[in-house]
C-alpha cells in the first residue's frame, strides 16, 4: 500500500477549506482540493510501523480543530465533535485509531480514498467534506457535523418505524444515492448506522470509509477477491466479491435497511459472517408483511424487489428505484 509521511500534507488548504465551508463547494475549490489529495495518494512511502502516540482526548488540538466530545469509537477510527476556531463552526472529524489498525499504511490510504471519494459528490443528503489533513499525529478528515441521531439507534430503541416514516427515509437515502452513483460511486456499507436523522426528519448519508469508484473496478483482478462490507447488508454479490459489484449492491443493502425500518427486524439471522453470507446467497426472506400485517402489499413487494438474489432481477437505476417510491408512496 502507498503511504506517505506527516510532513507531506502539514500545510493547511486554507482557501480550498474556507471556499467549500462558505459556498457548499465551488467547482474550482473541489477540484483543487482533490488534485492535493491524489499528490498524496501517489506520494512517497511512509513508515508502516510509525511510534505509537497516545489516542486523541477531548480538548486536544487537532490541525485548527478542537475536539470538544467523542461521538464514537470503531475498530480502525475514533469520529468526534470538534470546533473549528477560525472558522467557528462545529464539525466532526474522523481519526485513524492506531492502536488497532494492524496496517498502517493501508489505513492511511483508506482515508485518504474516502476523501477523495466524498471530494466527488455534491449533494444536501450526502454529507460534505471540509477538509482533510495530518496532525502530525493522526491523520484526519473533516465533514460538516450533523445534529441527528442514526437510523440504526432508531431502530433498536423502538423496532419499526410508522410506514409512511419508513418509506420517506430509505427514498431520502435513495436520493443521496443518487447522487453517489451519478459520481461513479458504489457506497458499498450502506446500512441504517450510516444514516443520520436530523431533528426534523431530514437525512444525511455518512461513511464513505468503503466507497469505490466503479472506474478502479478493472484492477481488482490483480489481488483477488476482495472482502469489504457489513454482514447482515451484504448483497449476494458483495459477499462473493466486494471489488466488482455496482449501484445494484447498494440497492440490495438498502433493501435490507428498508426491511428492517418496516418490521423492526433484519431478514436473516446468524451466529457470524458465515451464516449471514450463505443466507444472503441461497435464504428467500419472508416477505414483509408476513412480518408486519400493517405493511401494505405494495411496499413489501418493493422491498422484495430490492432483495433480489440476482442482481439483473433488482431495480436497475436510480430512476427506477425512485419511480417505484413515489409509486408506494401516493398508493
Amino acid at each position: 500500500m502507498d503511504s506517505v509521511t506527516p510532513a507531506v500534507f502539514t500545510s493547511p488548504m486554507t482557501r480550498t477549506r474556507d471556499t467549500i465551508r462558505a459556498g457548499g463547494g465551488d467547482t474550482q475549490s473541489i477540484r483543487h482540493l482533490q488534485r492535493k489529495i491524489a499528490e498524496h495518494l501517489a506520494g512517497p512511502d511512509g513508515d508502516d510501523n510509525p511510534p505509537p502516540v497516545p489516542p486523541p482526548q477531548t480538548g486536544d488540538h487537532v490541525g485548527p480543530y478542537v475536539l470538544q466530545a467523542m461521538l464514537g469509537r470503531g475498530s480502525s477510527c475514533y469520529v468526534f465533535r470538534g470546533w473549528d476556531e477560525s472558522q467557528r463552526l462545529p464539525v466532526a472529524l474522523k481519526i485513524i485509531n492506531w492502536e488497532n489498525v494492524f496496517d498502517h499504511a493501508a489505513a492511511l490510504r483508506q482515508m485518504r480514498v474516502e476523501a477523495v471519494t466524498l471530494s466527488r459528490v455534491k449533494h444536501p443528503k450526502v454529507v460534505r467534506l471540509l477538509d482533510f489533513g495530518f496532525d502530525p499525529r493522526w491523520p484526519y478528515l473533516v465533514t460538516e457535523f450533523i445534529d441527528g441521531q442514526p437510523l440504526g439507534e432508531l431502530l433498536r430503541s423502538g423496532g419499526s418505524l410508522p410506514l409512511m416514516w419508513s418509506i420517506y427515509i430509505v427514498s431520502q437515502v435513495a436520493d443521496a444515492l443518487g447522487a453517489v452513483w451519478q459520481a461513479g460511486l458504489v457506497h458499498r456499507d450502506i446500512k441504517p448506522d450510516n444514516v443520520l436523522i436530523g431533528p426534523t426528519g431530514g437525512v444525511k448519508l455518512i461513511d464513505f470509509g468503503l466507497a469505490k469508484a466503479i472506474s478502479l473496478q478493472s484492477l481488482a483482478g490483480q489481488t483477488g477477491p476482495e472482502l469489504a462490507g457489513t454482514a447482515s447488508y451484504l448483497a449476494p454479490e458483495q459477499a462473493i466479491d466486494a471489488s466488482i459489484v455496482d449501484l445494484r449492491a447498494d440497492i440490495y443493502a438498502l433493501g435490507i435497511t428498508f426491511y428492517e425500518a418496516l418490521t423492526g427486524k433484519l431478514p436473516f439471522v446468524g451466529k457470524n459472517r458465515i451464516q449471514m453470507i450463505f443466507h444472503h446467497l441461497n435464504t428467500v426472506p419472508a416477505p414483509p408483511n408476513q412480518v408486519n400485517p400493517k405493511v401494505p402489499p405494495p411496499v413489501s413487494d418493493l422491498c422484495l424487489w430490492m432483495l433480489a438474489k440476482n442482481p439483473m432481477e433488482r431495480p436497475q437505476d436510480y430512476n427506477e428505484l425512485r419511480t417505484a417510491f413515489d409509486a408506494v408512496a401516493g398508493g
